[in-house]
């Protein structure tokens, strides 16, 4: 019923004792994630630059939901815990690390943890409104791809604008997730809260009928050795438009595979290349 990390924002709650400003328990969890020993357990919550410094719409989305269950109870600024019991405990580790933050920062005023965080992660204040202490990345055209398999959506947001991208094109034929943020409508709309610029090409995509019986890497290889020699020449508008988007401003090809070398955006990578003479960045 209950993820660790969701855990982790009820024992923040439990141990501060009283409401939580909503960007206060997201600073805890910043400095959860950035300062302590467990880093909030594998799978916890990443960070982007957002208007108040480091925020997590995951962090958002799971709190919003335990208020729906009657765990939370929140108004316009603050989150409380109002079921105090029947969740399960947290490991020893993660548990011992919360209640340091609280204890760290339980009498510190917000804005007081707000620029403490500010100072020791200049990088997450590059969108603020509050204080800019470092400037946003704008990086030289490249053609630059990503995947997003084993990422958060917070995580994908914050490598985009550290590498200094600012557009997304989407080359996923169907862009549909059961993953929160993947679906083309919720990652468009997140991409424009951070001024990432979302295109979909389904054009270069690949059909879903296309993939559902292969199992061997000779079966990839053939499929992608097809796209590269049939898909591609048929599809050269659309290469053509996203080779101009390339060398206009720093774009980044999307498709679901960590590793484009497993991904049909790697043959339309080269091409890309061929056609621009960019060179070819995988962020990683």
């Amino acid at each position: 019923m209950f993820l660790n990390r969701q855990r982790i924002l009820a024992e923040f709650l439990q141990r501060a004792g009283r409401p939580v400003g909503k960007i206060e328990l997201m600073k805890w969890a910043f400095l959860l994630k950035m300062e302590s020993v467990s880093k909030g357990g594998a799978a916890f919550y990443e960070f982007v630059p957002y208007h108040y410094g480091p925020f997590s719409f995951g962090l958002t989305r799971d709190a919003n939901e335990l208020e729906k269950t009657g765990w939370l109870t929140g108004s316009d600024k603050t989150w409380e815990l109002t079921a105090k019991t029947g969740r399960p405990p947290l490991p020893a580790e993660l548990e011992s690390d919360v209640r340091r933050i609280v204890e760290r920062f339980r009498n510190v005023s917000q804005n007081d943890l707000v620029r403490q965080v500010y100072r020791s992660h200049v990088t997450y204040t590059v969108n603020s409104h509050i204080e800019q202490l470092a400037t946003r990345p704008i990086a030289a055209p490249g053609i630059y791809t990503v995947g997003y398999e084993g990422r958060q959506l917070d995580g994908l947001l914050d490598l985009l604008v550290q590498n200094g991208i600012r557009r997304l094109a989407d080359v996923r034929r169907n862009p549909v997730s059961r993953r929160f943020g993947f679906h083309k409508s919720t990652l468009a709309r997140h991409c424009n809260l951070l001024e990432i610029e979302y295109v979909h090409v389904p054009e270069l995509g690949i059909a879903s009928e296309e993939r559902s019986h292969l199992s061997a890497t000779r079966d990839y290889a053939e499929l992608f050795a097809r796209y590269e020699r049939e898909t591609i020449p048929s599809q050269s508008q659309h290469v053509d438009r996203v080779a101009a988007w390339m060398a206009e401003s720093a774009t980044a090809i999307l498709c679901m595979e960590r590793d484009a070398c497993d991904c049909h955006r790697g043959r339309l990578a080269s091409r890309l290349h061929e056609l621009t003479q960019l060179p070819i960045i995988h962020l990683r």
